[in-house]
């Protein structure tokens, strides 16, 4: 009876040892921005790049990857990702332009993996959407917060997400001044609820 349970457990023990290999199939979303779509009167397109975890420096063959966007509000089909020579894949989601975050999940091939695209630079926003005012830095939200139309806080426009990042105009005692893609006007985002990255 003791040799059947040392046998049973040694079975466990070989199993369930640690392993150092890394699985061959894993694979990161590297570097990604946006790039102005030129031939589209809407929206942006966004760029990606994949790789594989265990030869990182190897460009994948990538037939057929799928970008769904997760934090927009039209329900839209996923989009097929476009690969270049050079392995830099793009997508054309329209309402992902009009986010503060957008959260894409990529898939297909073997890859299941999300990233979030947020906006612009300051002054890559100011060219974008031809802003009368200049941006002068950027604030991380730190949790669930409210978009107001002004100090008063009696109109709530919008909200952002915990780990967003927006685009400020200027910081006044208790709100910053903040740029959101969809809203031609400036919002106010209360301090207690950000903290400025720069």
């Amino acid at each position: 009876m003791i040799r059947r349970i040392a046998i049973v457990l040694s079975f466990f023990a070989a199993g369930c040892g640690s392993s150092a290999r890394v699985n061959p199939d894993k694979y990161h979303v590297g570097q990604h921005g946006w790039v102005d779509d030129r031939s589209s009167t809407s929206g942006d397109t966004i760029v990606f790049r994949l790789f594989r975890t265990s030869e990182p420096n190897v460009q994948p063959s990538l037939p057929k990857i799928m970008v769904e966007c997760a934090s927009c509000n039209l329900v839209n089909p996923p989009e097929r990702a476009v690969f270049d020579e050079s392995g830099l894949g793009r997508v054309f989601i329209p309402e992902a332009g009009e986010l503060i975050s957008a959260r894409l999940h990529v898939s297909g091939h073997g890859i299941d993996t999300t990233f979030i695209q947020t906006q612009r630079t300051p002054l890559a926003a100011m060219h974008h959407f031809a802003l009368r005012d200049a941006l002068v830095g950027r604030v991380l939200v730190d949790q669930l917060a409210l978009l107001y139309r002004d100090t008063t806080q009696d109109s709530v426009v919008a909200q952002a997400q915990t780990g967003d990042e927006l685009n400020i105009y200027s910081d006044h005692s208790a709100f910053f001044v903040v740029h959101h893609p969809r809203f031609a006007e400036p919002l106010y985002l209360l301090k207690a609820d950000a903290v400025r990255l720069y």
